[in-house]
């Protein structure tokens, strides 16, 4: 499909009900720009990249823990790395609150404006680039983004997350979202199917950037743009996560990715620095699958 051709969706306000609308209300959330989430986590961060793109400084952040706690504020001396920096409370993404105002998706990260609540990053990305009439070269990057995401977070929970939640007895996620993944859950044709998905992808992302004069951590152009927010995830998740090895078989990828590191953009820092401690948690619990041959790479030799 050429990007000109692309049918992503921008995001659309979710249709809540009045007693959602009125939970907003109580919290003083039907005002302004809410975000909620985790900016550590590979979904959280491309809003929070945006966020600071847009120079939307006057964002309320409201930390989402993986789990049923109620809304509260931080408490002194929490752990800064569970948190996203600024904010002033915290609330778990299985709790009855979080699912009454995502109107029961209860899913992260979300963004309230004005109390209208949109969610799924990515196409959230997509509305404030429409709105702020981007480029098209910054469309169609978000739409790429957009496109394959749902099949590579897949990949990702197969090779990766769900040997890390089953070995936490899946204490921080809905297990229903995660038990039919993982060694000897899916056929080779299965397999096949995903990582011919992810080559698509990234090989695209790879002709981007050698059609660029250098690389220089844009992906378009040589300054930030909500491309650069909507890619900034995915050599690392599919590195970290599924065991990737992207130097190998996407240098330009994994380049650009140095150079994003080297001057991480605002925003980033807890999903560049942060987000590692997780990919270690899914390696360890992997390792043994891996070692017998449950191993993502075999797809590329």
């Amino acid at each position: 499909m050429s990007p000109h051709e692309s049918t992503a969706p921008a995001a659309t306000k979710l249709l809540l009900p009045p007693e959602s609308k009125a939970a907003l209300a109580e919290h003083g959330w039907d005002k302004g720009t809410v975000a909620f989430g985790f900016t550590a986590s590979e979904s959280s961060v491309k809003l929070a990249v945006a966020l600071h793109i847009l120079g939307m400084s006057d964002v309320t952040w409201v930390t989402v823990s993986f789990d049923d706690s109620p809304l509260q504020d931080i408490p002194e001396g929490f752990d800064p790395n569970m948190m996203t920096p600024g904010s002033k409370q915290k609330i778990g993404v299985k709790s009855e609150l979080y699912k009454l105002i995502t109107g029961n998706i209860g899913h992260m990260p979300a963004l309230a404006i004005n109390g209208d609540m949109y969610l799924e990053s990515d196409q959230i990305l997509k509305m404030l680039a429409l709105k702020n009439d981007c480029s098209s070269e910054v469309i169609n990057l978000i739409d790429y983004s957009i496109l394959y995401q749902e099949k590579i977070f897949e990949a990702l929970k197969h090779w990766g997350w769900s040997g890390m939640h089953a070995a936490q007895n899946y204490s921080m996620v809905n297990k229903a979202n995660y038990i039919d993944y993982g060694e000897g859950k899916k056929d080779e044709a299965w397999e096949k199917e995903i990582t011919d998905v992810i080559k698509d992808f990234m090989s695209k992302l790879e002709k981007t950037l050698a059609d660029k004069s250098n690389i220089n951590g844009f992906w378009v152009g040589d300054s930030l743009t909500l491309a650069d927010a909507s890619l900034i995830n995915w050599v690392q998740s599919l590195e970290g996560v599924a065991g990737l090895d992207v130097k190998k078989n996407y240098p330009s990828c994994y380049a650009n990715w140095e150079k994003v590191k080297s001057s991480p953009p605002e925003g980033s820092l807890h999903f560049i620095y942060g987000f590692p401690v997780f990919c270690g948690f899914v390696a360890q619990a992997n390792k043994d699958a891996r070692t017998n041959g449950f191993d993502i790479n075999k797809y590329w030799e």
